[in-house]
Parts: structure tokens; C-alpha cells; sequence
């Protein structure tokens, strides 16, 4: 008997290494989050919307190999409570935006939130980075958009963040900031 359950410990031991940490393949929703679909229409006063856009792109370097298949996380935090998701990249060569000219693996957030009326801290986390929290005001039977825009360009230890006009950037130095767009004007810089 002693040597059944030494045998049966043996083996659930090589079990438990051989586990992997699966991403996620839905997003992880707080409670007092609700997820609607982006072409949702209709809103009531009690309730407002906002659709939640991020992306990065990232390089595939010998040392760190990285394909569409790798997903990439994002953390949208809402009043501390996060909104996770693993996505999936796209092989993207060519892009509109300057800094993100060339070869590489592209990932997206895109998510309609509805919310009830009210003040919020907004933040958001990625493997790269995490903005500092700022406060946005919704009112309810509006519908709001909130896109994150990368800001690419090695980072500096100790350094303030700021922008370096006529320096080109790539997406290759990595993700240093977000800017932040409120309705397609800048919030935070």
C-alpha cells in the first residue's frame, strides 16, 4: 500500500510539472463591468459607454523570438479593478504610423464598456509599461472613446517622460508611454 501511494505521489509530482500557464482566451471582467458588443445601440441615462481602444507593435529579436501566435496582455484598470485580456497578434509589415514602419507582430484592445454616471480613475497596463491613473467623468446616455496610443523610444532611468520632437522613434526601442485620447483629442500626454 505504502508503495501504491509513494508511486501515485511520484507521478502526480511529474503532472504538476509538466503544467503550463494557458493564456487567457476571454477577458477577465470586474464585477460592475458590463461588456457590450462595439456596434451596441441605444443608451439609457442611468448608463454610459465607452469603447477602449490600445495597441503596440512589437519586434521578434533572435534572443526573444515572437510570432502572431504569442499573445500580448493588456490591463485596463477602472477604480483599481483590472480588465484583462491576452490577444492575439497579426504579422504586419507596413503601418500608417511612422514609428511603426517595418516588420512586425501587432496586437489590439479593442473593448465597449458600459458604466454607470460618475467619476473614474482610468489606467492602463501592458507588459511594456503602466500609464499613471487620471480621472474621467461620464454622464450618463453618452457614448465616449478612449484610445491609447504608443509611445515608442527607449526609456531612460530616472528621466521625466517627455516627448523629443524631430527624434525618430521605432518601435523596436519598445513602448515607453501611452498617449491618451479622449472623443480624438489629446487627455494625457
Amino acid at each position: 500500500m505504502k508503495k501504491i501511494i509513494l508511486l501515485m505521489t511520484v507521478i502526480l509530482a511529474g503532472f504538476t510539472g509538466c503544467y503550463k500557464n494557458i493564456p487567457l482566451e476571454n477577458p477577465v471582467v470586474p464585477a460592475g463591468l458590463k461588456i457590450v458588443p462595439l456596434d451596441e445601440s441605444g443608451l439609457s441615462q442611468e448608463e454610459g459607454d465607452i469603447i477602449v481602444t490600445a495597441h503596440v507593435k512589437k519586434g521578434s529579436y533572435v534572443l526573444s523570438p515572437r510570432t502572431d501566435e504569442d499573445r500580448y496582455t493588456f490591463v485596463f484598470m477602472i477604480n483599481d479593478k483590472e480588465l484583462i485580456e491576452s490577444v492575439k497578434g497579426i504579422e504586419e509589415m507596413e503601418s500608417d504610423m511612422h514609428e511603426e514602419k517595418g516588420e512586425g507582430i501587432h496586437y489590439t484592445f479593442k473593448k465597449r464598456l458600459r458604466l454607470k454616471p460618475g467619476e473614474y480613475s482610468i489606467s492602463l497596463k501592458t507588459e511594456d509599461v503602466k500609464t499613471s491613473p487620471f480621472n474621467l467623468q461620464l454622464t450618463g446616455g453618452k457614448l465616449y472613446t478612449l484610445r491609447f496610443e504608443p509611445v515608442y523610444g527607449p526609456i531612460k532611468m530616472g528621466a521625466k517622460k517627455s516627448f523629443q520632437h524631430g527624434v525618430s522613434h521605432s518601435f523596436w526601442q519598445g513602448v515607453r508611454d501611452f498617449n491618451v485620447y479622449l472623443n480624438d483629442v489629446i487627455f494625457k500626454e
